[in-house]
C-alpha cells in the first residue's frame, strides 16, 4: 500500500526476509516505498544493502525489475561503482545503511570482520563513508529517479548523534519527503533510561535526482562544514570508484567544476595531498592512483 501520511508504524515486520537478521527493516516500509515512488513499472529498482533479503522478497512480490546486493555478497559500496554494477540507470533505490555501530554486521551477522563495513567505523570515517555511498547511489539514478534512505539516530556516552540530519545535509538529490517511522521490538525497549528520552523513531528521507553529485558538494560543504571536514577526499574517492586508475591530471580535470566553486586557490595541491593518504589510495605509478582495496 502507498504511504498515506508522513508517519509510519508497523509493529509486525511482515513475512519478508530473514527475521533473525538483526536490524532488518520492516518489509512494510520497503513495500510502501516502492509502491509510492517506483512509478515506472519498466524501471529498475535497486538496494545496495539487502541484509537479510527483505527488499529482495518485497520486489519479487511486487513484480519489480530489481537488483540487490550487499557487502556480504562481495559488492563494496565504497569501492565499486553502482552504475557499473547495474549496467543501466536505476529508477528507484531503497537504502538502509548501518546506524554507525548500533549493530555490528561483519564478523557478527555474517562472515569475518570487514574494514569496509560501516558498522565497524569510527565516527569520522563513517561520516565520509556515508557521504561517498550516497554520491555513488545518486549518480546511478536516472534523472528524476527517486532514492530513499532509512536512517536512525543514536546516543553514545551521553552524546546525541543525529545521523538522519547528516543524511539530509550530504545527499545530492532534492529532498521531496521526510517520513517518520516508529520503532518496535528493539532491544532498547527493555532498558530503563532514567531522565534520557528513548529514541523510538527512524527517518525515511526521500530524494529525487536532478543534478550531478560533485557539483552539489560545494553547497554541502558550506552547510555542513562543522560535521564534515573530508569533502575533498570523498570527491576523489568517488571519481576513482569502480576500479579506475587515473593520473592526477585526469582527476583534476574531473574535479575542476567542483573545485572552482571553492575558496581554495591551491586545490590541485590539495588533491595531490589527498591522494597520498595510503589508507584510501594506492600509487601505481608516478602521479597515478587507484583506490586502495
Amino acid at each position: 500500500m502507498k504511504f498515506q501520511s508522513s508517519v509510519l508504524s508497523f509493529p509486525n515486520r511482515g513475512p519478508w526476509g530473514d527475521n533473525k537478521y538483526r536490524g532488518n527493516c520492516s518489509g512494510h516500509v520497503i513495500r510502501g516505498f516502492f509502491e509510492t515512488y517506483h512509478r515506472n513499472k519498466a524501471g529498475l529498482a535497486f538496494d545496495p544493502s539487502i541484509g537479510g533479503g527483505t527488499s529482495v522478497d518485497v520486489a519479487k512480490e511486487l513484480g519489480l525489475r530489481f537488483k540487490g546486493t550487499d557487502l556480504h555478497q562481495g559488492f563494496n559500496l565504497l569501492l565499486d561503482d553502482v552504475g557499473q554494477f547495474l549496467g543501466e540507470e536505476a529508477h528507484s533505490c531503497f537504502w538502509h545503511p548501518a546506524y554507525l555501530d548500533m549493530i555490528t554486521y561483519s564478523g557478527n551477522m555474517w562472515g569475518e570482520p570487514n574494514k569496509w563495513d560501516m558498522s565497524r567505523m569510527a565516527m569520522h570515517d563513517f561520516v565520509e563513508a556515508l557521504e561517498l555511498a550516497i554520491m555513488n547511489i545518486h549518480d546511478s539514478m536516472e534523472r528524476g529517479g527517486t532514492y530513499g534512505i532509512l536512517m536512525g539516530n543514536l546516543r553514545r556516552k551521553g552524546e546525541y548523534y543525529n545521523l538522519s540530519s547528516l543524511v539530509e545535509r550530504v545527499a545530492p538529490g532534492k529532498l521531496i519527503d521526510e517520513i517518520i517511522k516508529t520503532q518496535h521490538n528493539c532491544l532498547s525497549d527493555q532498558k530503563t533510561y532514567g531522565n534520557i528520552v528513548r529514541i523510538a523513531h527512524e527517518k525515511l528521507l526521500v530524494f529525487r535526482k536532478d543534478q550531478s553529485s560533485l557539483l552539489f558538494l560545494a553547497k554541502v560543504d558550506r552547510r555542513a562544514s562543522s560535521m564534515i571536514g573530508t569533502t575533498w577526499r570523498a570527491a576523489v574517492r568517488r571519481i576513482l570508484q569502480g576500479g579506475k586508475v587515473m593520473h592526477l591530471r585526469e582527476i583534476n580535470e574531473l574535479i575542476a567544476p567542483y573545485a572552482q566553486t571553492r575558496a581554495n586557490q591551491h586545490w590541485e595541491a590539495k588533491i595531490r595531498q589527498v591522494c597520498q593518504d595510503a589508507r584510501f589510495f594506492e600509487r601505481v605509478a608516478p602521479g597515478t592512483y587507484r583506490l586502495a582495496a
